[in-house]
C-alpha cells in the first residue's frame, strides 16, 4: 500500500521554471552511506525538495529505512514514542500516524489492538514504523530519484579535484561529490569480564539474535548485563518465549529506563533564559522545573519532555569541559528518564518483578568462569568492597552501542580517517562535527564535500538518537546539499560538467 501524499514543500527547481541548460542536466553526486532511518530520510528529504543531485545510498540491507531497530520481525519489540510523534519529515509531525490510520482503514495492515493504550496513544511495532518508511521511499526509488545500492564500502580515494571514489564489496565504485556519513553506531563489543567466554554457547554477545534467545532453556538463569532498552527488548521477548527461569540484570546504577506518563499540557519552564553553563546549574534547574510542573498537577514527563525539545539550545551554551561533566555524571540518569519504555514493555517488566523473576542490581561484573554446565559469575556491589558470587546458565550483553569505536569498526569510516578527512568527536561520541553537519578534518577544518546524519553527529548536537531528532536534523543537511547544489556549477563546474550522457553515478 502507497498512500498517496499532498503536495510537496516548496521545490528548488522546476523544469517547467525555466529552459533546460546543461548545467541543470548536470547533477551533483550525493552518495550516503547508511540506509538505515537517519540516510533514508535525508534521501527522501533530498528527493521531495527535488534537489538538483543524483542520490545514491549505500546499504547492504534489501529495504532502506530498516536499520537494527525497524528490522526487527519481533512482536513485542515496538517502537518507544507514541506514533504521533514518529515521522520521517518534520512538517507533518503526525505523518505516521495518519499512514497508520489509513494502512489500518483499508486493510493493508493487520489490526494490532494491542498497541493502542488506555489514554488512546499507540505503540506499534516497529517492523511497522520500517515498513511506513519503505512506502514512503518507493516512489522515488521506482522512478530513479533514489538510488540504492546493496553492498558495503570496503574503501575510500580521494580523487585529484577533490571527489571521492568508494571501492564497494560488489568490487564496483561510486564516485561523490558529496558524501554523508550516515552510519549510525557500532555494535556493543563484549565487555572484558566475560571476553573469555567468546565462543561459547552460553554467552549471548548479540541481543537480537533471535535463533541464540530461542535455543536458550525456558528454566535458565540469566544475567542481562545493562539495564536500558536494549535490555528491556531482551527481557520481553524472553516473556513472549515463555521463559521460566529468573532474570537478573546489572549494571552500574542499577536503574531501568522509565515510562511514559499522561501529559495534559505543555511544561512552561525555559532551559534556555538564562542560559545554563555548567551541568550542574543544569541539574539543579531541573529539579526545580520538577517541582513546578508537579505543583501545576504534571508528572516530571512533561519537563523532560521540555528538556528534550531544548536539549540542543542547553548542549550548544555547555562549554567542552561542562559536557564532558554532564556526561560523566548525568546521562545515566538522562538516559533512563529520556529513552522510555513503551507502555506494553514496561507492563512485562513489572510482571516479572512482581513475580521475584526478574530483578535490577547496581554493581560491575568482575569475571565470568566456565563450569561444567554453568557459568561462575564474580561482582562486586555498588559501594561496597565485598565480592559477591553467584552461578547462571548464560550471559546476554546489551550493554549499549560502542560509541567511541565507530571509526575502527567501519571499513569506510577508517579509511576517511586515514586520509585525515574525519576526527574522533573528544567526547567520544561518534564524529567530530560543525554547526552545519560537516565533518571536521585532521586539521580542524570544516570539510565541504562530508556531511555527518545522525546519531554520528551526537557530540554536537547532544540529543540526537530518537526518529524525530534525526529527521529534524537530517532536513537541515538536505537544506545544505541544496544549497550546494544550486552553487555547484559556480563553485565546482568540473564536478557537474558530466552530461547527461555519461555515468551519472
Amino acid at each position: 500500500m502507497i498512500i498517496a501524499r499532498p503536495p510537496s514543500r516548496a521545490r528548488f527547481w522546476s523544469p517547467e521554471a525555466e529552459p533546460m541548460t546543461l548545467q541543470q542536466t548536470s547533477r551533483l553526486r550525493v552518495v550516503i552511506i547508511g540506509g538505515g532511518f537517519s540516510g533514508a530520510s535525508l534521501a527522501w528529504q533530498l528527493a521531495e525538495l527535488q534537489v538538483h543531485a543524483n542520490v545514491t545510498v549505500v546499504e547492504p540491507r534489501s529495504q532502506l529505512g530498516r536499520g537494527l531497530a525497524y528490522s526487527s520481525a519481533e512482536a513485542v519489540h515496538r517502537i518507544n514514542v507514541p506514533a504521533h510523534r514518529m515521522t520521517m519529515d518534520p512538517e507533518r509531525r503526525e505523518d505516521f500516524l495518519e499512514w497508520l490510520l489509513e494502512a489500518e482503514a483499508d486493510g493493508s495492515l493487520p489490526p494490532d489492538p494491542e498497541s493502542v493504550t488506555a489514554l488512546g496513544e499507540r505503540f506499534p511495532r516497529r517492523e511497522v514504523f520500517g515498513r511506513y518508511v519503505g512506502e514512503r521511499l518507493a516512489p522515488h526509488l521506482a522512478t530513479g530519484r533514489i538510488r540504492h545500492v546493496r553492498a558495503r564500502v570496503s574503501d575510500i580515494e580521494r580523487t585529484p579535484d577533490g571527489s571521492l571514489v568508494l571501492m564497494l564489496s560488489d568490487e564496483s565504485r561510486i564516485r561523490a561529490d558529496i558524501l554523508v556519513l550516515a552510519t549510525g553506531h557500532p555494535a556493543p563489543a563484549v565487555p572484558r569480564p566475560v571476553a573469555g567466554l567468546t565462543g561459547s554457547p552460553r554467552l549471548i554477545a548479540d541481543p537480537y539474535d533471535p535463533v541464540r534467545l530461542a535455543e536458550l532453556d525456558r528454566d535458565a538463569r540469566i544475567l542481562v548485563m545493562g539495564a536500558a532498552l536494549t535490555s528491556a527488548d531482551v527481557v520481553a521477548t524472553l516473556d513472549r518465549l515463555g521463559h521460566r527461569g529468573r532474570i537478573t540484570c546489572i549494571s552500574r546504577h542499577g536503574l531501568r529506563s522509565r515510562g511514559h506518563g499522561q501529559i495534559t499540557k505543555d511544561s512552561q519552564v525555559d532551559f534556555t533564559d538564562p542560559p545554563i553553563h555548567s551541568a550542574s546549574e543544569l541539574l539543579r534547574r531541573v529539579r526545580h522545573a520538577v517541582v513546578d510542573d508537579q505543583a501545576q498537577g504534571q508528572s516530571w514527563h512533561a519537563t523532560f519532555f521540555r528538556l528534550r525539545a531544548q536539549g540542543p539550545q542547553i548542549w550548544a551554551t555547555l562549554d567542552a569541559e561542562n559536557r564532558a561533566r554532564l556526561l560523566r555524571h548525568l546521562r545515566t540518569l538522562w538516559d533512563v528518564h529520556r529513552y522510555r519504555l513503551a507502555p506494553q514493555v514496561e507492563a512485562v517488566l513489572n510482571r516479572l518483578i512482581a513475580e521475584e523473576r526478574l530483578e535490577y542490581v547496581a554493581g560491575h561484573l568482575l569475571s565470568a568462569e566456565k563450569q561444567e554446565d554453568a557459568l561462575d559469575i564474580v561482582w562486586r556491589p555498588r559501594g561496597s568492597l565485598r565480592e559477591r558470587r553467584e552461578r547462571f546458565d548464560a550471559v546476554i550483553v546489551t550493554t549499549g552501542p560502542a560509541q567511541g569505536r565507530c571509526i575502527d569498526w567501519n571499513p569506510a569510516l577508517g579509511a576517511l580517517a586515514r586520509l585525515g578527512l574525519i576526527t574522533p568527536d573528544p567526547l567520544g561520541l561518534g564524529l567530530a562535527t560543525t554547526q552545519t553537519c560537516h565533518a571536521v578534518d585532521a586539521g580542524g577544518a570544516a570539510s565541504q564535500r562530508i556531511l555527518i546524519a545522525g546519531p554520528l553527529a551526537r557530540g554536537h548536537i547532544g540529543e540526537l538518537v530518537g526518529a524525530p531528532e534525526c529527521a529534524i536534523q537530517v532536513s537541515s543537511i538536505a537544506r545544505e546539499i541544496a544549497r550546494q547544489a544550486l552553487l555547484a556549477p559556480i563553485l565546482r563546474p568540473a564536478a557537474v560538467a558530466h552530461g547527461p550522457a555519461a555515468n551519472p553515478y
